[in-house]
C-alpha cells in the first residue's frame, strides 16, 4: 500500500496550507489572460480529491460524482495518468490508487525528511565511505532509469547524469532491477530481449538466491558495477556501486556488497521510523 499521507499530510495544518496553495494558483491563473488546459484543470483536481482521502482505493463513479465530471472524461484523465505511472488500477476491483510516479512529485515539494532524502542522505555516506559513485534506479514503465547519483571524487569516474537510461538485459544494476520485480512483470520486460530469455532467467533467479548483482565491462568497457535491490513502499529502487574495474577491484566486491546492504537497512529503519512520526 502506498502511504501518500507520509508525504502530503504532515499534518491538517500541512494539507489545508497545501490545498490554499493550490486554490489561489488555480483563481490567479483563471483571473489572467493565459489560455487554460481543461484536461490538465480536470487531473488536478482527480489528484486533489485523492490527497483529500484518506483510502487507498477509489472508484471511477466516486470520483466522477465528487469532482462532478462525466465518468467518460475521468476514465480517460485516469488512463492518461495510469500511463505515467501517476494512478495505478487494482486488477481485483478495477478500483484506482495514486501510483509510485506521484510520489517522485510530491517529494519535490516536502519540507521534512522524505523517503528520497533518506535515501539521498544514505548515498552520500556510501560514496564518501568507498569514494566511488553511487547510483540509485528504478522502472519507469518498461525503462530502467537513474534517478539519483552521487558521484565520487576520482578525476575518472562514469559520466551519467540522472535520467540516464539503464540497460535491463545488461549490467549489475539493470539486472537487479530486474531481479527484484515480479515474476510476471520479469517475463513482460523481457520479451524485448527474446535470444536472451533463459540466460537473463538464470542470471535473475541467481540473483535473487545471492541479494546482489556483479558486473564487469557489459555496459561500457572498462566499468564495473555492484547492486542489491533495494524495495520500498512506494517504489522498488536498486543501489548500486560503479566505477574503474581496476578501482572495484582493489576495494574488493564483496566489502562493496556489504556496505550496500548495509545502506538498504539503515534506509528501511529510518523510513519506517520516520512514517511512526508523521502517521
Amino acid at each position: 500500500m502506498i502511504d501518500f499521507s507520509i508525504i502530503v499530510y504532515y499534518n491538517e495544518t500541512r494539507y489545508i496550507n497545501i490545498k490554499e496553495q493550490s486554490l489561489w494558483a488555480r483563481q490567479n491563473f483563471v483571473e489572467s489572460s493565459t489560455p487554460m488546459v481543461n484536461s490538465v484543470l480536470h487531473a488536478t483536481k482527480i489528484l486533489d480529491y485523492y490527497a483529500s482521502q484518506r483510502r487507498e482505493y477509489l472508484s471511477l463513479t466516486e470520483i466522477s460524482r465528487a469532482i462532478g465530471l462525466h465518468k467518460t472524461t475521468v476514465y480517460r484523465i485516469l488512463r492518461t495518468l495510469q500511463s505515467v505511472g501517476w494512478i495505478e488500477q487494482s486488477s481485483i476491483n478495477g478500483q484506482y490508487r495514486l501510483g509510485s510516479g506521484i510520489l517522485m512529485i510530491a517529494s519535490a515539494v516536502s519540507v521534512h525528511y522524505t523517503t528520497r532524502q533518506l535515501i539521498s542522505e544514505e548515498m552520500r555516506n556510501l560514496c564518501e565511505l568507498h569514494n566511488e559513485t553511487v547510483v540509485l534506479s528504478s522502472l519507469r514503465g518498461n525503462t530502467g532509469i537513474c534517478v539519483d547519483l552521487v558521484k565520487s571524487r576520482h578525476n575518472l569516474g562514469i559520466s551519467g547524469e540522472n535520467g540516464y537510461i539503464v540497460p535491463l538485459n545488461k549490467g549489475a544494476t539493470g539486472k537487479a532491477l530486474l531481479a527484484a520485480q515480479s515474476d510476471d512483470l520479469v517475463a513482460n520486460l523481457i520479451k524485448d530481449y527474446p535470444s536472451e530469455e533463459e540466460g537473463l532467467w538464470n542470471q535473475i533467479n541467481e540473483i535473487r538466491q545471492k541479494g546482489y548483482c556483479i558486473s564487469e565491462g557489459e555496459v561500457d568497457d572498462g566499468v564495473a558495477a555492484v547492486a542489491v535491490p533495494l524495495p520500498m513502499p512506494e517504489c522498488i529502487y536498486t543501489l548500486s556501486y560503479s566505477g574503474p574495474v581496476e578501482r572495484m577491484r582493489a576495494l574488493d566486491y564483496n566489502v562493496l556488497v556489504q556496505s550496500l546492504q548495509q545502506a538498504v537497512k539503515n534506509i528501511v529503519l529510518k523510513c519506517d521510523g520516520k512514517r511512526k512520526e508523521l502517521i
